[in-house]
């Protein structure tokens, strides 16, 4: 009767697990949406959002949550199989008649009974030296998810900071169209008064500053729309309610420009690109993989079995003597007991790989792999020193014209100033003149996010900020 409250203690047991398995489960803290961090003194810098956007990317959620979902089912696979407990009763009841010509009397009932209970324990053993390469295997692939998942959370990065530079480049194409509307519509009004005066005498010129303040204002509303759709867009992916989102200009900074070498920003982004991180895994992945089709070659045992069997019966005992001829005698039933226990084991041989091409698959697929890492670091070398070279032209670019310009700025708008006091210079050629120096500071602006725009391509190819001490030779070597 032990091998019975055997069975029952597990049937609980498995009884118990499947209840809590269907108990509802609570929510997480990590599950919970994420509550608005307060703002910022000044407003939110670029840096501040690009990680809040990055910390909320959905897909790089997806694959941490991949990445750990594989974790345990690799720490499953991998763990100890749960052992087989077979428990039987088997009954027994014969019941015949033998028939003896010569004996008296001549049927005799030979019938018997008997139980036997058994109790085996079956114990799955996993090859080790497999499981050691497939746990290498596991963890690799899974650093790979989480390269995905770090690479979808820098898209969103870069994307965030190129939507504020974006933004920034509305904001003033905004402000100075909006200005343009103000001075094209103090000329039609120099133009009216002095057409009433009779001083001009064609109405062209009204019209066509008309037609020049109806452009400008269409041009600051579409800068305007425009705008507004990328505040959007950021504070859907940073979390923040568009009316709080204040962006405050925060451009990176500008690397060094006579130190470093492309070989070297190179090596960081080595280092650093997740994309490249997730392809250096799947081939340690797919190495760890040919180590496992090696190991499948060694024979090892698939489980281990005991049994235990006790077996108790009856039958009728007949006995004989001689009286009279041959006569039979009941002598009552005879009574048997056995207890058998046993040991076994299976042992897999693998005959059929030693032959078979698991292992040139594996090799295949490593092969494949290399070749994609490869591939991945020349295509990285090579977007880094295209990068390079842009951003030294744009830095020579904008130095000059920042160097220039913002002397040249100031030198008319003090003549402009100076005009505008004249009585020999009309108001509306002055405010003509403005708007010239309007486009100019257009001209001047686009410098600068060009440059900034550039900046941001190095640390996007890079695979992150720029760091401390990073610099680009933009000098010829001595």
């Amino acid at each position: 009767m032990t091998a019975w409250r055997i069975a029952a203690l597990a049937c609980a047991t498995m009884l118990a697990a499947a209840l809590r398995a269907d108990a509802p489960v609570e929510a997480s803290d990590s599950a919970k949406p994420a509550a608005v961090p307060a703002k910022p003194a000044g407003g939110w810098s670029w840096d501040e959002l690009a990680r809040l956007a990055g910390e909320r990317a959905d897909k790089a959620k997806i694959e941490f949550l991949k990445a750990a979902a594989r974790r345990q089912k690799l720490d499953a696979d991998l763990a100890w199989k749960d052992p087989q407990l077979r428990i039987g009763h088997t009954w027994e009841d014969s019941r015949q008649r033998s028939f003896h010509p010569n004996a008296y009397p001549r049927e005799l009932p030979e019938n018997g009974s008997g139980d036997t209970y058994t109790a085996a324990l079956r114990i799955y053993i996993s090859n080790p030296f497999v499981n050691h390469y497939v746990r290498r295997a596991g963890e690799a692939s899974i650093q790979s998810l989480e390269a995905r998942a770090q690479a979808e959370q820098y898209a969103v990065y870069c994307e965030v900071k190129s939507l504020c530079l974006e933004e920034e480049r509305l904001k003033r194409e905004h402000a100075r169209r909006s200005e343009a509307v103000l001075l094209w519509t103090h000329v039609r009004q120099c133009l009216e008064r002095r057409m009433k005066e009779g001083v001009v005498k064609s109405p062209l010129d009204s019209v066509k500053a008309e037609i020049a303040r109806e452009r400008a204002s269409a041009r600051a509303d579409e800068a305007a729309q425009e705008r507004r759709q990328i505040r959007r867009e950021i504070a859907f992916l940073v979390g923040i309610p568009e009316r709080e989102l204040e962006i405050r200009y925060t451009p990176p900074e500008p690397p060094s420009t006579n130190v470093a070498f492309a070989a070297a920003l190179a090596d960081v982004a080595f280092a650093r690109r997740p994309d490249l991180v997730g392809a250096l895994a799947e081939l340690e992945s797919a190495r760890a993989n040919v180590g496992a089709a090696k190991a499948a070659h060694v024979p090892w045992f698939d489980f281990v079995e005991g049994s235990y069997s006790h077996s108790s019966g009856s039958e009728r005992d007949w006995g004989s003597y001689k009286y009279a001829g041959m006569e039979w005698r009941d002598r009552g039933r005879k009574h048997d007991r056995e207890d058998d226990w046993q040991i076994r084991a299976a042992i897999t041989l693998p005959v059929f790989t030693w032959f078979g091409s698991s292992v040139k698959m594996s090799r295949l697929v490593e092969d494949a792999a290399d070749v994609r890492v490869q591939g991945l670091r020349a295509a990285i070398k090579n977007e880094v020193e295209c990068a390079l070279d842009d951003f030294r032209a744009s830095d020579v670019r904008y130095a000059r014209i920042s160097k220039d310009g913002i002397a040249f700025l100031k030198k008319m708008e003090a003549r402009l100033s100076e005009f505008a006091q004249s009585a020999a210079v009309k108001p509306d050629d002055v405010c003509r003149a403005q708007i010239e120096l309007l486009d100019y500071r257009s001209f001047k602006d686009e410098a600068e996010f060009d440059w900034v725009r550039h900046i941001l391509m190095l640390e996007t190819v890079s695979g992150g900020p720029l760091p401390y001490g990073a610099a680009v030779q933009t000098e010829n070597k001595q």
